[in-house]
């Protein structure tokens, strides 16, 4: 992925001048994964002066009338076969308005019906969790498309990221082990700004491989909300990498102490959230990348919690085994799917 950023640029720059309209919005649509990966690189886009929108299909669907000729939309499906997001290229294409499809493999539905598709090639590394490496590829693909659309130039992604990640795992496999083996009744996960994304993408991961009740939230809007209702015995994760942030985490951890919740905060040697029940630090890295470091210690959470309710994290036969929920999946999502095995 790193070698393949000037492709993602280029793609990015051939859709801002795809129409002769000058450019408005960048809306930038997917469901899971994609959508989430969409938030982890908003501010980023904010940060290139764009008008960057992070929005589900159905939102798309639903405000048909909003879109513009000035739009221009990114359309996110691995598979290229979830059916609301093909709905919502549908409608975009209808109106004429510039769309780039980003996809997996030949991107199945999406990759057909969209005049320009880029495909991140990527086969998935791990077996115990779908998105495991296309969700940090899908985010990085993402920032360089921003950089191609804005025509600016961002930190490389080279720039000490693979050893940031390494790092990170490290310090993640020390810490575990602490944390897992506590017989947690779910998991909220917290955070603000463009971790918000990584928040949801670790509590959708969680969901899917532990069967623990899990959520996220905005970790002002989770005081106000989702704590009312929370039991003590649950794990709140946040996600601390900018230092405003840091200084409110650690508020909300010392608060949380009073009533015994066990917290694990993912922060910074240069931001300490020192009040925090365990912490998962972060090496050194640009602002820019962190969101491609902060997912890490998510999937590995992820993959621990499975191990210690008894599910085997590399086979996920729970989730296919449930023959009835699996098939209400794809009624839900991916009717095309039905009967395929998918």
């Amino acid at each position: 992925m790193i070698e393949r950023s000037g492709e993602f640029r280029r793609a990015g720059k051939a859709l801002a001048v795809g129409s002769a309209c000058p450019l408005r919005r960048v809306l930038v649509t997917g469901c899971g994964d994609g959508l989430f990966a969409a938030q982890a690189a908003s501010a980023h886009a904010a940060g290139l002066g764009l008008d960057w929108r992070a929005v589900g299909p159905m939102e798309l669907l639903v405000g048909a009338d909003t879109l513009h000729e000035s739009d221009r939309v990114v359309a996110i499906s691995m598979s290229g076969n979830v059916d609301r997001t093909v709905e919502a290229a549908t409608l975009v294409q209808a109106k004429g308005i510039p769309l780039l499809a980003l996809v997996n493999g030949d991107g199945g539905k999406l990759g057909k019906l969209a005049g320009t598709k880029v495909s991140l090639d990527l086969a998935d590394v791990a077996g115990f969790l779908c998105g495991t490496a296309s969700y940090t590829a899908t985010s990085a693909a993402l920032l360089s498309i921003a950089d191609g659309i804005a025509d600016a130039a961002s930190p490389a992604l080279s720039d000490g990221l693979v050893e940031a990640q390494r790092a990170v795992l490290a310090a993640s496999e020390a810490v575990l082990p602490a944390v897992t083996g506590m017989p947690f009744t779910g998991v909220r996960l917290l955070s603000a700004g463009a971790d918000t994304g990584t928040a949801s993408y670790g509590a959708a991961k969680l969901v899917e491989l532990t069967r623990l009740p899990s959520w996220s939230a905005d970790l002002e809007e989770f005081a106000h909300s989702q704590y009312w209702s929370m039991p003590a015995t649950d794990l709140v994760v946040v996600i601390a990498a900018h230092p405003v942030l840091a200084d409110y985490a650690a508020e909300s951890c010392r608060a949380l102490s009073a009533l015994g919740v066990t917290t694990l905060v993912i922060d910074t040697a240069a931001s300490p959230v020192e009040t925090a029940t365990h912490r998962i630090t972060l090496p050194p890295i640009h602002p820019v990348l962190a969101p491609l470091v902060t997912a890490l210690p998510l999937q590995l959470l992820a993959y621990r919690l499975a191990e210690a309710s008894g599910l085997n994290p590399n086979t996920r036969r729970h989730l296919k085994d449930d023959e009835t929920r699996f098939r209400v999946s794809r009624l839900l999502t991916r009717r095309s799917l039905l009967g395929t095995g998918l």
